[in-house]
């Protein structure tokens, strides 16, 4: 089942207004250097705003951020937070949650439907254990 990335509306004017000046500069200076530089990077963050994404597979989750994936596997989840830290992170939204599955293997990612989300990792990993606010989502979903 696939999960797209959450987009806040703050970030989308960021990827796009400079993607857009990396495409329109070239143009009006007509800089084949300028070209070079630009346009790559544009091309580049408008890779990350239209490949984020989640992707779960049996019993792994596969990250897509752009050019860069990571696989998690499920089965060694640990824990899972909610967090809004403006890090770097496989995420276009600060709405996020940490998976935790070994004290260095950590992954914060915002797939728009957290819930569902979590409830089918949770079908796979039950022992996975979330902090308070997660549990209340999921709980009062069920409800």
């Amino acid at each position: 089942m696939y999960f797209p990335s959450k987009k806040d509306r703050w970030l989308s004017i960021i990827l796009w207004g400079v993607s857009l000046v990396g495409i329109i500069i070239p143009l009006i200076t007509g800089s084949i250097l300028t070209v070079i530089f630009t346009v790559p990077l544009a091309i580049i963050l408008l890779w990350f705003w239209f490949r984020t994404g989640y992707l779960i597979e049996e019993d792994k989750i596969k990250v897509r951020y752009g050019p860069i994936r990571q696989t998690v596997n499920i089965k060694e989840i640990k824990r899972i937070h909610k967090r809004k830290l403006p890090l770097s992170a496989p995420a276009l939204s600060m709405d996020r949650i940490e998976i935790m599955c070994s004290k260095f293997n950590v992954v914060t990612i915002s797939p728009e439907n957290q819930e569902k989300f979590i409830e089918t990792l949770l079908a796979i990993n039950p022992a996975i254990k979330l902090d308070d606010h997660l549990k209340e989502k999921i709980q009062s979903k069920r409800r």
